[in-house]
């Protein structure tokens, strides 16, 4: 059962009519006692709730809103007082872009999912975890991941990002962990290093579990970890800045079809969050929109319901994906109180309208073209290219650039590699995988096979 601190979606949306997120003529997000007020009101209305008639909220109009909240200094303004920061993974950039969520909120959301884990079947109170993931430079996943872990009831060893796999294994043999977690990538790194030990060494060690976040594991590289690995048990959690962890995948609920699949299935509590599915026409030029049937793809909508201070209603999260029921067989290992909450999230990937994934970030597509295609930059054509490096399997990147030799204006060279590295958030643990490609001519460009036009955007990794 999710704790009582979750809120009805009659309490979100009477917030969210409240909020400079949704109104526009609001200036603060409401403080203590107007949102007691509006929760009371909101429990007294009997009218019924439809989610359809509220607009949806597209990224471009959270952040711009949450940027003029955070420029504002003045004591009135609420956004500002007592939040939990969270960097978004799409704010790669000069300027980080925060999402804040009330710190109280955050620490009962990270409760109830912690629970979820458990009854979910990914922890118990006698597993060892070692968790990979990054901390430091405003990223908080390191502390989200191990809180969670923690209220799952299992004991967390925090290793974070900077320690070399070498180290990562050390620590799994001294304290004989058995469930290794970090960012995708991490755990290909991770696992690379391992299949590179005498196999004496790898009997030092045992795990059982894997579980991973942020963009999804190739059948490839699933398929070296069980090489390295044996039968281990691989599971992921799915969420973000904005919501919060919220979904998990997990092989006893959805099957083994994932192992060999191009989309991966997400198992969610309808208590702590709504998923729609809009139309794939529907664009950010439109706010309303009925969502599709079961089992059609389409643009992923959240409304969280753990979040109330700052409401997330209808929020366009930019994966493509589709809804279906949890498989009947699945009731021999859910608690029937559970089950009828639960549904399946199958999601199929990034909407390449708006962003791709790299090194567990949301790149924006408007950020990198505005960088690239600035006056300033000198830039005539760019590519970027996601591919998996060999014999590793960890995911790369490399940025192909062309300059005009011709432009007085632009910045010097020096300066675009600094700024192009700010965006893409190279740092020593990931700088191997990121490679900036100055090219003479526009021969070493990648065409399209029709009309051999330079595809700006080529993605190898899956």
């Amino acid at each position: 059962m999710v704790s009582g601190d979750t809120f009805t979606l009659a309490d979100i949306l009477a917030i969210a009519n409240i909020h400079p997120f949704y109104a526009c003529n609001v200036k603060y997000p409401p403080d203590a006692d107007t949102i007691r007020m509006a929760r009371e009101r909101a429990s007294e209305d009997t009218a019924e709730l439809d989610l359809k008639s509220q607009p949806a909220l597209w990224r471009s109009t959270l952040y711009s809103t949450i940027n003029r909240l955070m420029e504002d200094t003045n004591p009135e303004n609420g956004f500002r007082h007592g939040v939990y920061t969270s960097i978004t993974g799409g704010g790669s950039g000069s300027r980080p872009i925060l999402f804040l969520t009330d710190v109280q909120e955050n620490r009962r959301a990270r409760v109830d999912f912690g629970r979820f884990l458990r009854r979910m079947g990914l922890l118990s109170n006698s597993e060892w975890v070692v968790t990979t993931h990054t901390s430091g430079e405003l990223y908080r996943s390191l502390d989200l991941t191990s809180e969670c872990f923690e209220n799952a009831g299992a004991s967390v060893l925090a290793a974070g990002h900077i320690m070399s796999p070498a180290e990562v294994v050390q620590l799994m043999v001294i304290y004989h962990a058995t469930v290794l977690s970090g960012e995708s990538s991490q755990i290909v790194a991770i696992v690379y290093y391992i299949s590179t030990m005498p196999p004496e060494e790898r009997t030092r060690f045992k795990l059982d579990k894997i579980i991973y976040t942020s963009e999804g594991l190739t059948p490839s590289q699933r398929s070296h970890i069980y090489e390295v690995l044996g039968n281990i048990k691989i599971y992921s959690i799915l969420g973000s800045a904005e919501a919060g962890p919220y979904a998990v995948s997990c092989p006893r609920l959805i099957g083994s079809h994932w192992a060999t699949a191009s989309y991966e299935d997400f198992v969610f509590d309808t208590r702590m969050t709504r998923i729609e599915i809009l139309p794939l026409s529907f664009s950010e030029y439109d706010s309303f929109c009925k969502p599709v049937a079961d089992g059609e793809l389409g643009i992923v909508a959240q409304t969280s319901l753990t979040r109330l201070r700052n409401p997330l209603v209808r929020y366009i999260t930019g994966d493509v994906g589709l809804l279906h029921s949890l498989p009947e067989d699945t009731r021999a290992v859910i608690h029937e109180q559970d089950w009828k909450y639960l549904r399946v999230l199958r999601l199929q990937g990034r909407d390449r309208r708006f962003s791709f994934e790299w090194d567990s970030n949301y790149l924006e597509f408007s950020g990198l073209k505005a960088l690239m295609n600035g006056p300033q930059s000198g830039v005539v054509l760019w590519q970027a290219i996601l591919d998996k490096m060999e014999p590793s399997l960890e995911g790369s990147i490399e940025l192909r650039v062309l300059r005009s030799n011709q432009s007085s204006d632009a910045m010097s060279e020096k300066d675009l590699i600094h700024r192009i590295e700010i965006f893409f958030h190279v740092c020593p643990p990931n700088r191997h995988r990121f490679k900036l490609v100055f090219l003479e001519d526009d021969r070493m460009f990648k065409r399209s096979t029709t009309g051999r036009k330079i595809v700006q955007f080529v993605n190898n990794y899956n």
